[in-house]
């Protein structure tokens, strides 16, 4: 009896190290060198991060600047990009914007916050004075710094950043194409028409969710596991406001993106 006690002890103290050496496998996979509390909320640079590759290296259009996706989604956008290019080589293709960290997440928000930025034309500064008002305001199209899935390497912006233009034109073309074709690529559109909460419709905005969806689970976890951390007073302008809505925007998708 006693032996088999003991190859029970040494099976199980096996299998929790298999298990161990398992999860430490896919955080590594999923995070790379960044522990995944900085990755998850944005603390990081993209173009120094090895699991990062740059949109221009892939023949992908972007503009001036650097524009930075997880290999794995750039690839699969090339290939997208590739196969659209093939049925339209004359309809404009080109990413505004991919990866953004804390940083320049919290710049955007400072500027919008301040007046800098006008909001629909609007110095938010000057009409609206209650903080939890200017920030719903500002986050009808942009993210609190630390709640973007553009933290996570997952996500691009199309050139052109107004619905209307893809109502029309080349611009209808495009996102008619996007719509139909692009889950055969690993993408969805997670701010779609119709839905009850969140960010307004971005019909510019693209996810890689193979990937995405994993970051959405584990930003998720890292909320549940410390709330306070977004509505941290100082955070960015509005944050002891507005922190608490912060799931509910990051959560508020499409079906496609879940």
């Amino acid at each position: 009896m006693r032996i088999e006690y003991f190859i029970i002890f040494i099976y199980i103290i096996l299998t929790f190290s298999i298990q161990d050496r398992v999860r430490a496998d896919d955080i590594l996979q999923l995070y790379g060198s960044v522990n995944p509390r900085d990755y998850l909320t944005g603390r990081f640079n993209p173009s120094k991060h090895e699991l990062f590759g740059a949109l221009s290296d892939l023949g992908i259009p972007t503009n001036k600047s650097r524009q930075y996706l997880r290999r794995e989604a750039a690839e699969a956008l090339q290939n997208m990009y590739a196969a659209f290019r093939r049925e339209h080589p004359w309809i404009p293709f080109g990413v505004r914007s991919s990866a953004r960290n804390f940083y320049d997440q919290k710049q955007i928000w400072e500027g919008k916050w301040s007046g800098k930025i006008p909001v629909m034309g609007k110095r938010l500064n000057r009409i609206i004075k209650d903080p939890l008002k200017r920030a719903r305001e500002i986050m009808k199209y942009s993210s609190m710094p630390g709640v973007s899935r553009h933290h996570w390497g997952t996500d691009f912006d199309l050139e052109v950043l107004t619905n209307t233009y893809y109502e029309s034109g080349e611009g209808r073309l495009l996102y008619q194409w996007l719509a139909k074709n692009s889950r055969r690529y690993g993408f969805c559109q997670p701010y779609t028409f119709g839905r009850k909460n969140g960010y307004c419709e971005e019909r510019w905005h693209w996810s890689y969710y193979p990937l995405a969806k994993h970051f959405l689970k584990g930003w998720n976890s890292l909320y549940k596991k410390d709330p306070a951390a977004f509505s941290e007073k100082g955070l960015f302008p509005g944050s002891s406001a507005a922190g608490h809505l912060a799931p509910l925007y990051m959560n508020a998708i499409s079906h496609d993106c879940e």
